[in-house]
């Protein structure tokens, strides 16, 4: 097994370098993301000194409110169930609010040209080419600038066509996708501006209070839009996963972007997974994926996918041998790496048998049978079970021990 790094050598020195290779400057969207900044930077301390007495607290509320929406939006709806697929079926009414009301509150663009892109961000960990990722947090050979290219700069940059851009955008071609594109500009303006003003006016009566919730409804999107900036940055420059074989790296504390920074790597690693991370942690610290299940649970959205437990072995086994063979001395790797594999195999094996025993419980139960023969059989197959979650424990265990072995040796052994 050869390491593979996640961190290649860098592209550029500066960001002007980036002219001399196809990169021109978007004037609508740079002057849009400048302007709304210094708007709110400017205008927020004034809209609460001059707001009608009390407004103040709606004006937090709408803001906070607006900034959950658009972040939800993404999170649930253009990143997993969209761009990465996470449930093969995902119902109108779906579309409807997270796409034509909840992810236009999140000024990012329209849903189908986000779920392209990030479709091309996951697609260089497998093909390796470093060069398409339009949010690279490892352009650069200094990490101010890869962090404000990554954070908010990308944006503000008309990339080079490429035939993967080209392929991931027709590949996002369905009808209700097509449509929020068509309708975009007009749903921004109504939901980011008309919704707010007129709300404001209608509470206060007053031009003053229609202006003071549209600073507000744009603090929302600002912050909707750093939250996602701060996934493409944060956690693809920073975290706690060593060995990981992505371009993403953990964060297990930092809640911000509603489960997408935490377990990143996980979520690089099987990205189609409708889940953030794997074990009990990732449950913790991934409320996006509460939505989903609840969307499922009200049959909004049906299919959804997930890593196998074979698979999310996998994964762990491989970052572990790629952290261990970054610690060893040479000659002690080639001594221990083949029997590592060995038990890596051995602990994948268990745990597929494991699982088949599992599908065998879950097809059983469908099966229409006596209940006393349903019974029995459930019976044998549960201590069947049970034979195997501790065969594959014990493999899992042996691989680790392994590791920690020869982890403890002198260097010169």
């Amino acid at each position: 097994m050869k390491v593979t790094s996640n961190n290649p050598a860098p592209l550029y020195g500066r960001v002007r370098e980036l002219f001399q290779h196809g990169f021109r400057i978007d004037w609508v969207t740079a002057s849009f993301i400048s302007i709304t900044h210094v708007l709110c930077l400017v205008t927020t301390p004034l809209a609460y000194w001059f707001a009608p007495e009390g407004f103040w607290k709606i004006m937090l509320g709408w803001t906070l409110l607006h900034a959950l929406i658009g972040c939800l939006s993404t999170t649930v709806y253009s990143h997993r169930l969209i761009a990465h697929g996470a449930a093969r079926w995902v119902s109108w009414p779906v579309h409807l609010l997270f796409g034509f009301f909840g992810q236009v509150m999140a000024m990012q663009g329209s849903v189908r040209r986000w779920a392209a892109m990030h479709v091309i961000h996951h697609g260089v960990d497998r093909s390796g080419k470093h060069h398409l990722d339009p949010y690279s947090a490892t352009w650069f050979s200094s990490g101010w600038r890869n962090f404000l290219w990554s954070h908010m700069l990308t944006y503000c940059f008309r990339h080079p066509d490429t035939t993967e851009v080209d392929r991931a955008y027709a590949a996002k071609s369905d009808s209700p996708l097509v449509w929020q594109e068509k309708l975009y500009i007009p749903l921004l303006v109504f939901w980011n501006f008309l919704v707010p003003l007129a709300l404001g006016y209608w509470l206060t009566a007053s031009v003053v209070g229609a202006l003071c919730l549209m600073v507000a409804s744009m603090g929302g999107f600002i912050l909707a839009q750093h939250n996602t900036w701060t996934v493409n940055s944060v956690t693809h420059m920073w975290g706690f996963t060593k060995g990981a074989f992505s371009s993403a790296k953990n964060n297990y504390v930092w809640m911000g972007p509603l489960g997408e920074g935490n377990h990143h790597a996980d979520h690089h690693d099987y990205g189609r997974d409708y889940r953030n991370g794997f074990g009990w942690s990732g449950w913790l610290l991934d409320p996006t994926r509460y939505v989903i299940l609840t969307l499922r649970g009200l049959g909004l959205v049906r299919g959804l996918q997930r890593a196998s437990k074979r698979e999310e072995a996998a994964i762990i086994a491989r970052r572990a041998l790629l952290r261990a063979q970054v610690k060893s001395q040479p000659s002690c790797w080639s001594r221990w790496e083949s029997k590592l594999e060995s038990l890596k195999a051995e602990w994948l094996e268990a745990t597929q048998q494991w699982e088949a025993f599992r599908l065998k419980r879950m097809r059983l139960k469908t099966m229409s049978l006596p209940k006393l023969e349903l019974q029995q059989k459930l019976d044998t197959l549960k201590a069947e079970m049970e034979v195997a979650r501790r065969a594959m424990r014990a493999r899992k265990q042996a691989f680790f021990d392994a590791l920690y072995e020869m982890r403890a040796l002198p260097a010169a052994a």
